[in-house]
């Protein structure tokens, strides 16, 4: 028996032998901050509920400690550490309301690129996000950009992407050289090439519009002969003084001849 008991002992502690260093806890994402906690565990092989837990516990600073406080003194007597993660992740999520209020007011682009600050505001909707209409959310980003880059974009917000208005704004601002103590000192290679990259973008708005206007003027010309009029009456009407058969415009005598 005493035997057994050694090699059970023997094999315990090696396991609570590898140290666990998780990372500080994160209140803007406690469901990210688990999954990687977690694929610790799975690394170390730690599958006990109450191992989990103490590490969890003793990773909180005071302030996160405090929201869980009953059960860090009165741990759970099953599942301790699946119990802890649910209470854990719900105190510290902000509410919907409150994270609806914080995209609409508090949210700006700060020393972020424009991609990131994409991806924290859809973070901030989470689920939902497909409900949200797409213009008003494309509005609520551009709102964050700064007016120069807005200014740019200005002509491709309804062709584009939300996504792709982002990507642009990114290259935009890495164009732009940053400012010191609020004086701007753009540099001649800087600003052209600055000059250079709103140029590629006009030029691809311009492309965009333009195959819709070939897509809407090929559509009106199939309609137009699909009618039987010919070329020279689709201009000119009744001034024509040429005619190409067969052609029913109203009151065409060229055709007879």
């Amino acid at each position: 028996m005493q035997a057994s008991q050694n090699w059970s002992d023997a094999q315990e502690v090696p396991v609570a032998a590898l140290a666990v260093k998780l990372p500080p806890f994160w209140p803007a994402d406690p469901q990210l901050w688990f999954a990687q906690a977690e694929a610790q565990f799975s690394l170390r092989a730690i599958t006990s509920q109450q191992t989990k837990f103490n590490y969890v516990i003793s990773s909180l600073s005071w302030e996160y400690a405090a929201e869980v406080r009953d059960l860090i003194l009165s741990p759970p007597a099953t599942q301790p550490y699946d119990t802890l993660k649910e209470q854990l992740t719900m105190r510290t999520t902000a509410s919907e309301q409150r994270r609806l209020q914080q995209l609409l007011s508090a949210e700006d682009l700060g020393d972020r690129k424009p991609t990131q600050l994409l991806r924290h505001m859809q973070q901030l909707l989470g689920n939902k996000i497909r409900s949200v209409d797409d213009a008003l959310f494309r509005e609520l980003f551009l709102q964050r950009l700064p007016s120069s880059v807005r200014m740019i974009l200005a002509s491709s917000t309804e062709t584009m992407s939300v996504q792709t208005l982002a990507e642009i704004a990114d290259r935009i601002l890495e164009a732009t050289p940053t400012t010191v103590s609020t004086v701007s000192t753009v540099a001649d290679d800087d600003f052209r090439h600055l000059r250079q990259e709103v140029d590629k973008l006009k030029k691809r708005i311009v492309r965009i519009q333009s195959t819709k206007t070939q897509r809407k003027a090929n559509k009106d010309h199939d309609n137009t002969d699909s009618q039987g009029v010919c070329w020279y009456h689709q201009c000119y009407g009744s001034k024509a003084r040429n005619c190409k058969a067969p052609c029913s415009y109203a009151g065409n005598s060229l055709a007879r001849h």
